[in-house]
């Protein structure tokens, strides 16, 4: 369970940082969720399935050849599909240079997400704003948020654990819902 704060937005924005070992789990957490094996694929390798065990069932001798074949081929599939793209997503995924977020703060207020970063004797502000956002995803620890402004599309990973540091995940929900509507 998140604990939320009180107050529906950060009266002082909170330390941002993620390592590059999180934001790896964060870009694969995204892949996994999204690579289901969809209700038609399921209904082909179903189909494939009782016909190959009625072909077993009905036929005798060297005829059922075939139809092991087709189940092994099934098996196969789901193996490569499950456990082999999971293996080439991580290595992919490891493949690119991710360095650590340090030195950011976050907030959230009622036109968008806030980003504070000091560089030198300076404060930098940007903000991504609610009408911005294209699309986002929820897992159990990670939001994703992509967002798009001037052609330009970026993305966001707000870690869960932020709720310990009383980061408003509730009201991230209710704005993002409202603008874009519900989580992918």
């Amino acid at each position: 369970m998140v604990m939320s704060s009180p107050y529906a937005y950060t009266l002082q924005p909170i330390p941002y940082e993620i390592t590059a070992a999180e934001q790896r789990e964060a870009q694969f957490a995204a892949w996994k969720k999204n690579n289901r094996i969809s209700t038609k694929v399921w209904a082909i390798l179903a189909a494939i399935c009782v016909a190959a065990i009625a072909g077993i069932g009905f036929l005798r001798g060297y005829s059922t050849v075939f139809f092991w074949i087709l189940l092994v081929g099934v098996a196969l599939y789901l193996i490569l599909r499950v456990y082999g793209m999971a293996w080439y997503v991580k290595r992919e995924i490891a493949k690119y240079s991710v360095q650590d977020i340090k030195g950011i703060k976050i907030g959230v207020q009622p036109q968008g997400l806030i980003m504070i970063q000091k560089m030198g004797l300076q404060e930098g502000r940007g903000i991504i704003e609610w009408k911005q956002v294209t699309e986002w995803q929820e897992t159990d620890k990670f939001i994703f948020i992509t967002a798009s402004q001037k052609g330009q599309t970026s993305a966001q990973i707000l870690p869960k654990r932020l709720a310990a540091q009383k980061f408003p995940f509730d009201t991230v929900r209710k704005h993002l819902i409202e603008v874009v509507g519900q989580a992918k």
